[in-house]
């Protein structure tokens, strides 16, 4: 944190999001997890944009206080904010089935607890940072749920004043179900 604090590289915090750990199977599989569920959760709060970045925002922010907190090193915060989504996307699915890779399906709910076994056994090692991914995803879902954590009015202004967004959005309306005017 000296080097974030004392010599202002502000981008350290946000550049540990991007590594998901050593180029193997393992960082394969985090990617694809990433890709899938992200997409749908996007797909979730496409009429709220607002939502899905206040989502990835309370995950970041959390996992960065953790990590402080606990003096832990933050170079696996990828990894631990895939687990978050994962959790997440669970939590928003849940009660339908996952078809993992054509091999077996399992429950929605159980693929967080899934990806931390993966984790011990292709990694070997116990999977703290899918279990700190799964704490702060419930603690995010509780409060969005419990509509304890409203989108701040600067955000909501920002994405519905936007031009921007709205033509980026009205570009792929298709892709949600919707028709023009809706």
């Amino acid at each position: 944190w000296d080097k974030v604090l004392m010599r202002f590289q502000w981008w350290r915090p946000f550049t540990q999001f991007l590594f998901y750990g050593p180029l193997d199977l393992s960082y394969g599989l985090t990617l694809q997890f990433v890709w899938q569920y992200m997409s749908q959760l996007e797909k979730v709060h496409h009429k709220e944009p607002e939502q899905f970045v206040l989502m990835w925002t309370c995950g970041a922010v959390l996992l960065l206080g953790a990590y402080y907190a606990t003096s832990m090193p933050p170079q696996n915060l990828g990894h631990n904010l895939a687990c978050f989504l994962v959790y997440v996307w669970a939590r928003t699915f849940e009660g339908h089935d996952v078809n993992f890779m054509d091999m077996f399906t399992i429950r929605s709910e159980l693929m967080p607890w899934f990806l931390a076994i993966q984790t011990l056994l292709l990694e070997g090692e116990f999977p703290y940072m899918d279990l700190f991914g799964i704490a702060v995803g419930h603690i995010y879902y509780v409060l969005y749920a419990s509509k304890k954590l409203p989108v701040p009015k600067f955000m909501t202004s920002f994405f519905q004043n936007s031009e921007y967004f709205r033509s980026r959005y009205a570009k792929v309306r298709d892709d949600y179900g919707e028709e023009e005017g809706q």
